[in-house]
């Protein structure tokens, strides 16, 4: 690679790491929200979100080995709703990026799995989910150590409903805005959609939004 190149590259990767490092992992209620990169080590995130008069906040973390080649995480916290009981929401998640290492384009394939605990869960609730998908997103530095994302996934989930429903599949997509606002500090906003279901249904059912502030650990250095 010519000089100005690798230069060009390395300034990219530096100051967008924030924006390669998507911590949250599906869980039911939560929107699906994959940026296209990987970067190497440790990041640690808060997020919150709401789908369906379903909110739910949750800590999650993320690891990617030095070439980046993927990334793993996982995450677990609380899901609150009108009139039934507190539950617990956990999910993991691989993100493999299939382009995008030094440039301003990527793209990414998924999968994950997450599930729900706690309580009385009848047919018309989401036990269980397994999200298949692909990110394709669009990075640009700000500065020497910021940046900014924006990417959208078309993705597959099969929903495993409580009692004795059964499976069921549909199609959503999401779109997703990453900020670095700091070398170590990031933000995150983003919506899932899809078709309006019967709230009877147990499918994932409207728009779910979400949002997220994260911390590369050893990314201030």
């Amino acid at each position: 690679m010519p000089s100005i190149q690798r230069t060009i590259a390395t300034a990219l990767i530096g100051s967008a790491a924030l924006l390669a490092s998507k911590a949250a992992a599906q869980m039911p209620g939560t929107p699906v929200l994959q940026n296209a990169f990987a970067n190497p080590g440790m990041t640690a995130e808060l997020n919150v979100s709401s789908l369906g008069g379903a909110s739910s906040y949750v800590a999650a973390g993320a690891w990617a080995p030095g070439a980046a080649h993927f990334q793993f995480s996982g995450g677990i916290g609380v899901q609150t709703r009108t009139s039934s009981p507190t539950r617990t929401v956990y999910g993991v998640r691989l993100n493999i990026p299939i382009i995008g290492a030094t440039s301003n384009f990527g793209a990414s394939i998924f999968g994950g799995y997450g599930g729900l605990s706690g309580g009385e869960i009848d047919s018309s609730t989401t036990k269980s989910l397994v999200p298949l998908g692909a990110t394709v997103g669009y990075r640009m530095a700000l500065g020497g150590n910021r940046g900014v994302a924006i990417y959208g996934s078309p993705v597959y989930e099969i929903a495993t409903r409580g009692g004795s429903a059964g499976t069921a599949n549909v199609f959503r997509g999401a779109v997703g805005l990453d900020i670095g606002i700091t070398s170590a500090i990031g933000a995150t906003l983003g919506i899932e959609f899809g078709q309006k279901n019967d709230p009877e249904s147990g499918k994932p059912s409207g728009t779910a939004f979400g949002a997220a502030l994260s911390y590369v650990i050893g990314g201030g250095r």
